[in-house]
């Protein structure tokens, strides 16, 4: 008796292994719940698509295996999107870091050639209509600093490019606008 006790102790304690080994993973969906977080802070879905999109894809592939109770199945998927999720968050936020950095190199230039304007604009010899017209570009050119700035802050970076170039081309045109003038006198 004292054998079988034993091995039925046994067996108890190896079903016991198996069904906390086959039982839901939450530690693992924890995981790869925190990676997906982690991604979308760095806009992940936006700055590297195709990484997200296959991240969400194993989750999904996971989330179905959970809802069928196939933890084994799901524990892998798991950790699929959960490596997914890091490499699109790494990514993204490369990428963004980039973008960031091109986006101030525009505010700069953007500010160096508009102060040149502004100290141009004083001692420019303009008819009134001219000089009207050029106030009301710089109007619009600080209204759209001002956009660029809050675009910058809020994290718009691709919206902000494009404020950026379109800025930058209208402080150009002045530009040219100020020097034809000057040649034409």
């Amino acid at each position: 008796m004292n054998k079988s006790h034993r091995n039925l102790i046994t067996l108890g304690l190896v079903l016991a292994l198996c069904c906390f080994a086959c039982g839901k993973p939450t530690e693992q969906i924890a995981l790869a719940q925190k990676a997906m977080d982690q991604a979308k802070e760095q806009r992940a879905e936006e700055f590297a698509a195709k990484e997200w999109n296959d991240a969400m894809q194993a989750w999904n592939q996971a989330q179905a295996a959970l809802a069928k109770d196939s933890y084994s199945e799901s524990s892998a998927a798991l950790l699929k999107a959960k490596t997914r999720f890091e490499k699109a968050r790494d990514l993204a936020k490369g990428r963004r870091e980039e973008l960031l950095k091109e986006v101030t190199g525009l505010q700069k230039t953007i500010d160096i050639r508009y102060t040149a304007v502004k100290s141009s604009l004083e001692t420019a010899k303009l008819s009134a209509k001219q000089k009207k017209d050029i106030e009301e570009s710089c109007n619009d050119i600080d209204q759209s600093i001002e956009k660029l700035k809050a675009q910058i802050k809020s994290g718009d970076l691709a919206p902000a490019k494009f404020t950026g170039g379109t800025t930058l081309r209208a402080v150009y045109d002045i530009q040219q606008q100020l020097q034809g003038d000057g040649k034409k006198k």
